[in-house]
């Protein structure tokens, strides 16, 4: 009895000496969570993202024409009259998705008739004399890549042009060469691949002036703005493809381009009730002499340029007396000019090129006349 007694009072004086051992020394016991020791962490100080470069635009690149699509400098020489120049086109196209088109009524054109009806025989959205294009027939054509590039001449005396080979032999232009002195011509072309608002404008400047234009557009364009593009054929402008994703060309097989193209003449019949001109602008000024075949053999004639300016980027333009100026300086006979209907410099600017122009005695041609 007395040793019972006495093992249970060393296990009671153990007991409170661990207790007051642990209460001095102000220590808990371990403890573990699904065998882990359980252990604080260290306060670490947030780390703070990099600043945000302001140059850089965040969120989807504006430039296709988007996406045009894609962009070289159009840096000048200042020291020489012939400044080379790469093409100003990468222009980036919002990706929009694809869906069925639905057949309008056919509207009426600028003679108060109806729109061009698809002739008898004709398969909608192919050009006239249009062949099947197959990629075996190709290959005997050259897919190198060529950017289109030319020189500026302050003397007025026709551009000199990019060619990495000869491009008439495939119904291609950037200049009329037959142009004279005794009728001096400009031809105006707008490449449209999104809309940014300013379309309406250039059209009412177009209509006060009694000038015509070319519109190159693509099926993002046309499927989100077909009272646009009826407005153009209605008012007597040419409207002429700029694919359907704005892509190299030369990237593409015969097949995938032929698809491109009649993608967006077909949504262009079906929505407004106009056939498509048979001229194409070749995304971001890049060909190959195989592209330019499938084209011509599309029925369709390709269209460069030899006046062009950076007026693509939206968050940065030239300003309107930069454009007015540019067309005072480098102007010349049977130029081809390219601009874009995105830009605010070329909506403000377009009524003094038009006069100007008209002052120094030029007229505004259809791209029809390039095909005499």
């Amino acid at each position: 009895m007395k040793k019972a007694w006495i093992v249970e009072a060393v296990y009671i004086i153990a007991a409170l000496i661990f207790i007051g051992i642990c209460i001095l020394n102000k220590k808990e016991p371990e403890t573990e969570v699904f065998g882990r020791g359980e252990m604080s962490t260290p306060a670490v100080e947030a780390t703070k993202a990099p600043a945000e470069n302001p140059g850089v635009q965040s969120g989807e690149d504006q430039n296709e024409e988007g996406k045009e699509n894609p962009q070289e400098d159009d840096a000048e020489n200042p020291g020489e009259d012939a400044a080379v120049t790469s093409a100003p086109v990468k222009d980036t196209i919002p990706e929009s998705e694809d869906q069925e088109t639905q057949v309008t009524p056919a509207a009426p054109d600028s003679q108060g008739g109806q729109a061009s009806q698809t002739p008898e025989g004709q398969e909608p959205g192919r050009m006239a004399g249009a062949i099947e294009i197959k990629n075996e027939n190709y290959e005997q054509y050259s897919n190198k890549k060529h950017a289109w590039w030319f020189q500026r001449k302050k003397d007025h005396s026709p551009s000199g042009s990019g060619e990495g080979f000869p491009i008439a032999p495939f119904d291609a232009y950037y200049l009329d060469k037959e142009a004279t002195d005794v009728d001096k011509v400009v031809y105006l072309t707008f490449d449209c691949g999104y809309e940014n608002g300013f379309t309406p404008t250039i059209l009412d400047t177009l209509a006060e002036k009694n000038v015509k234009a070319m519109f190159f557009i693509t099926k993002d364009f046309v499927k989100k703005n077909p009272e646009y593009v009826k407005r153009m054929k209605e008012e007597g402008h040419l409207v002429g493809n700029h694919t359907v994703r704005h892509l190299s060309s030369p990237d593409l097989t015969p097949e995938e381009l032929e698809a491109e193209l009649y993608d967006v003449a077909l949504t262009m019949e079906n929505l407004t009730g106009y056939r498509m001109d048979p001229f194409f602008r070749p995304p971001m000024g890049e060909y190959s002499e195989r592209t330019l075949k499938v084209f011509q053999d599309m029925g369709y004639t390709s269209v460069f340029w030899s006046i062009a300016y950076m007026d693509y980027d939206v968050n940065n333009q030239p300003g309107k007396d930069y454009v007015v100026d540019h067309f005072q300086t480098y102007h010349h006979n049977g130029t081809i000019v390219l601009m874009h209907n995105i830009s605010e410099s070329n909506t403000q600017a377009l009524g003094d090129v038009i006069d100007m122009l008209h002052g120094e005695g030029y007229r505004f041609a259809a791209l029809t006349e390039l095909k005499k």
